[in-house]
């Protein structure tokens, strides 16, 4: 493929360049729609000008519409966005970098987003929709229990799961863990109810706070409902994570000064489910179990976790470390770039 467009670049300079540059426009207008051509440079890092001829040239393409609102896609806008990703990949490096990635980590399968999410928070979206398509094909075509954790990028993936999902299937949603105190909109009962909502499937939350005191906890268990719940939880087969830097977790989960202390002087550089660990993939420090621990993925039939952002990556490589082979991974090139260039 490289050979070929090298040519084809001889015969139209720069013709990759504008396929690239004008497939970008696109695919963030289809992440963003309606959206202002001002915006549009900001987020494309391009010259208003640029913006203005290759807006124009994909309006006289029918490809999008200009509306009071802003730019959107047509019909066969959103199917050229489609059908040329598997091109755009190809012409980007985009597949080498997930075939790359895969070995490095050690992944059963890998799957990449142009961006950085840590820069471009609409790259959260698109990583929710790779997520619906990866689901799609890897779900047990059985019955399934579905545990998911709460945060912003579980929040895009929820935002973008289909009823397609559950063609043949039942679902059930539950949280992996325990709340964190945290905004409600991004805790893990409420992203476990959107997308039990989006996929027309069933959900149960848990009611019960994650850093509480061993004698509480053990009170809460015995509640029929958090008892009931906490059950569902044990016997899922299907995870859906994220994977986060340690101290910005520890923080989430407004830990105390002491423990933060106890993370720092352990070298923790991320978390999962609770779990903290260091560089070498060594758990240094566990939350009480409220839900699912990292172990518990070993007897999963489907686990994806999904994390993105360049400040992620040394959480994510070393998270890798400790989990048995058979992990999906969704993510950004921020991440992927970041950890490939070691």
């Amino acid at each position: 493929m490289d050979l070929e467009w090298r040519w084809v670049n001889a015969v139209v300079p720069k013709m990759t360049q504008k396929l690239l540059r004008r497939y970008s426009l696109l695919s963030t207008v289809s992440r963003m729609q309606p959206v202002g051509r001002r915006l549009l440079a900001e987020k494309l890092a391009l010259t208003e000008r640029t913006v203005r001829t290759d807006l124009d040239s994909l309006v006289e393409s029918g490809l999008i519409e200009m509306a009071p609102k802003g730019v959107r896609l047509t019909g066969d806008g959103q199917k050229a966005v489609l059908n040329l990703q598997p091109l755009v990949e190809d012409l980007t490096g985009i597949r080498k970098k997930e075939a790359l990635l895969q070995e490095r980590l050690g992944l059963k399968g890998c799957l990449i987003v142009s961006g950085d999410s840590d820069s471009q928070p609409d790259v959260k979206q698109a990583m929710g929709r790779v997520t619906n398509d990866l689901l799609r094909q890897q779900l047990p075509s059985a019955d399934s229990i579905v545990a998911v954790m709460g945060g912003t990028t579980m929040a895009a993936v929820a935002n973008n799961l289909t009823a397609t999902l559950t063609d043949e299937r039942n679902l059930t949603f539950v949280p992996a863990r325990g709340g964190m105190g945290e905004s409600p909109d991004i805790q893990a009962n409420t992203v476990c109810a959107r997308m039990a909502t989006a996929t027309n499937s069933r959900y149960q939350a848990l009611y019960l706070p994650e850093l509480t005191s061993e004698a509480t906890s053990s009170s809460l268990r015995r509640e029929p409902l958090i008892a009931k719940t906490l059950s569902i939880i044990a016997n899922a087969n299907v995870a859906i994570h994220c994977v986060g830097d340690a101290m910005a977790m520890a923080q989430r989960r407004q830990m105390s000064e002491t423990d933060m202390a106890t993370l720092t002087k352990r070298q923790a550089v991320g978390e999962a489910f609770g779990d903290f660990f260091d560089q070498n993939g060594q758990i240094v420090y566990r939350v009480p179990k409220l839900g699912l621990s990292i172990s518990d993925l070993e007897k999963m039939d489907l686990v994806v976790a999904v994390a993105g952002g360049h400040s992620k990556a040394a959480a994510v490589e070393a998270y890798f470390k400790i989990p048995p082979t058979g992990t999906f991974l969704v993510t950004d090139e921020g991440l992927a770039d970041m950890i490939l260039k070691k």
